[in-house]
């Protein structure tokens, strides 16, 4: 959406109305060093939240226009003085919210890599993979959609049979390298870019369509399927479908073997697929603590009707948990260490400490296994 123009008087307005009205709120407390505002407004030694006050001005939400430079640019047009607020030395938060619009040099690529112009752009620096799809992808032989809850992603490759390397490839292996998937829809030249949400992929299968010349071709199409979706937390029909390894070796093969890429398999839907997988990785993670939190080693805090310690999977590399992923990004944690990951103050730290101590005990595995001469 583009952003509706007003005078530098209605912005002078906004400015006093959150002076007003927002300032002094619990949640606009030391707003310039949350790392999810990036810029500011700088009147007169004060700074004011770019997005927040153009929405106050527009009546438009602040989710429904883009921000970076292009809502900087709206506001130094205007006369404002616009600076970056990551002096604070905070890294950038990888969170995006569901719905909104954002500019893909700023606030995506830009702060958390990847490529500026590919449909997937996979970042070097953050383990995220970012996915683009809009309309304009058709003139190029793409038709991606949603279908039985799944969004059919095609792969990348403008002419010929597409081959799974670069970023296709990358797709596919998203769990075993505990990459997360990002989707956006591209609104256009300028108009940003709409976050639809968090995917893992099911599987990637082959169908003839044509390509940016009309030709027909082989085409890689991914089955995504969102993170949170209702369908994988439900554990009472699928629960029984599950085979579960009764020791913690073979518990890890099959987790390991779960998280490799699945081709041309489409006998199931993409959400049982998903959840039948990832119940074999949080199967073998919970086995592995041993019924101690692998985030503060405490013994779990109860015992559950079945007899096995009671400890929750955490995705070190997701915000939110569920789907597919690799043991080495999944711990096993108490639901206090749970919580505090996720919502408190100190949740980043216990985060990053929890990769630490994942690597280290997945290594130790892998040592132990290459020494006994097993695969």
């Amino acid at each position: 959406m583009a952003i509706k123009a007003v005078s530098k008087e209605r912005i002078d307005e906004a400015l006093l109305e959150f002076d007003r009205d927002f300032r002094g709120r619990r949640e606009w407390h030391g707003w310039e060093t949350n790392p999810a505002h990036r810029y500011a407004i700088a009147v007169g030694g004060t700074s004011y939240p770019a997005k927040k006050i153009v929405s106050l001005a527009t009546g438009i939400a602040v989710g429904q226009f883009p921000g970076g430079h292009l809502t900087n640019r709206y506001l130094e047009k205007r006369g404002f003085t616009i600076i970056e607020l990551q002096s604070t030395g905070l890294e950038p938060v990888l969170q995006f919210e569901p719905g909104a619009i954002y500019d893909r040099v700023t606030e995506i690529n830009g702060p958390f890599g990847g490529s500026r112009q590919s449909g997937i752009a996979a970042s070097a620096t953050h383990p995220v993979i970012f996915l683009f799809t809009g309309d304009s992808g058709e003139q190029y032989g793409y038709a991606d959609r949603w279908e039985n809850g799944a969004f059919l992603y095609t792969g990348e490759g403008q002419r010929g049979p597409m081959t799974l390397n670069r970023g296709n490839r990358a797709v596919a292996e998203h769990a075993e390298t505990g990459r997360a998937l990002h989707l956006f829809t591209s609104l256009g030249k300028g108009k940003g870019n709409r976050y639809i949400g968090e995917f893992c992929c099911a599987d990637v299968f082959e169908r003839t369509q044509p390509d940016v010349d009309g030709e027909d071709r082989t085409a890689l199409v991914f089955r995504l399927v969102p993170v949170g979706s209702p369908e994988l937390n439900i554990e009472t029909e699928l629960e029984a479908e599950v085979e579960l390894a009764d020791s913690s070796t073979a518990a890890r093969i099959a987790a390991l073997a779960a998280c490799k890429p699945v081709t041309n398999a489409m006998g199931q839907s993409a959400q049982r697929k998903i959840y039948q997988r990832s119940r074999k990785v949080a199967h073998y993670v919970l086995m592995r603590a041993k019924g101690l939190c692998e985030s503060c080693e405490k013994p779990a805090p109860f015992i559950k009707k079945d007899g096995s310690p009671y400890l929750e999977p955490h995705h070190v590399n997701r915000l939110s948990d569920g789907g597919l992923d690799h043991p080495r990004y999944v711990g096993a944690v108490c639901p206090s260490c749970h919580r505090e990951i996720h919502s408190g103050v100190h949740g980043m730290l216990l985060n990053e400490q929890l990769k630490l101590r994942l690597k280290a005990i997945e290594g130790r595995v892998d040592h132990y296994r290459a020494e006994a001469g097993m695969h």
